[in-house]
């Protein structure tokens, strides 16, 4: 575990969670430049808010050009309303409360890390479309080549989470947990509908698409050949 804080506190209590899992831990009061050491196979990162600089979205992208096989987290004091809306599509892999309790910070944690060692791959049935959960990206192939998607946190949630049910129904309920879910908070209904409108136009050079049905359930389905 890579920590990126000033925060003596917030540092022991992660240290604590990292020795409780046996994982390495190493601390640093910046982001490192790039280039300086040579980034670890597999890393699990939290960045605090105080080191995020203006843009949270901007140190999130810096920290995965850095480490592209990490997870990345990203801590907020739950009171200041600012780093709670900055956690919002910043990237990051999960928003952690600083002043959670020390049981629900290490369920998240360890859940962060085993979803990190998992699947990190999904493509389309068409070969066509691939999400790479490490990354965060998303890449389209056209006419042999592979281009990036440009997405954000919750334009990937979405994608993740369709591209894992291929050609089957999934409920706008579970997409919304799935928006939720990177940006630490609840999201209104009509939020999952404006996503998905924002992912279409995105994915519209990949052949394949994104379907609506009644009673609010959606379906990513590849092109029939």
């Amino acid at each position: 575990m890579i920590v990126l804080s000033r925060d003596g506190a917030w540092l022991s209590r992660l240290e604590n969670i990292a020795l409780r899992g046996g994982w390495p831990f190493e601390a640093r009061a910046a982001i490192p430049a790039p280039g300086r050491t040579p980034p670890p196979e597999r890393a699990l990162v939290v960045l605090d808010r105080a080191l995020a600089g203006a843009s949270v979205a901007k140190s999130v992208a810096a920290l995965r050009a850095l480490y592209p096989a990490a997870a990345i987290a990203f801590a907020c004091d739950e009171g200041d309303l600012d780093a709670v809306a900055a956690a919002v599509d910043c990237g990051a892999d999960e928003v952690l409360g600083k002043t959670w309790p020390e049981e629900k910070l290490a369920v998240k944690l360890f859940a962060l890390r085993d979803r990190a060692l998992g699947a990190q791959t999904r493509v389309s049935a068409d070969g066509a479309l691939k999400a790479e959960r490490r990354s965060h990206r998303a890449l389209i192939r056209v006419r042999g080549k592979w281009s990036d998607a440009e997405l954000d946190a919750a334009g990937f949630a979405l994608l993740w989470r369709l591209l894992e049910r291929e050609g089957e129904p999934v409920a706008r309920a579970e997409l919304g947990a799935a928006i939720a879910a990177v940006s630490g908070r609840e999201r209104e209904l009509g939020t999952v509908a404006r996503r998905l409108s924002a992912l279409k136009k995105t994915l519209a050079k990949w052949p394949g698409r994104i379907e609506s049905a009644r009673g609010g359930v959606y379906r990513l389905s590849s092109k029939r050949r």
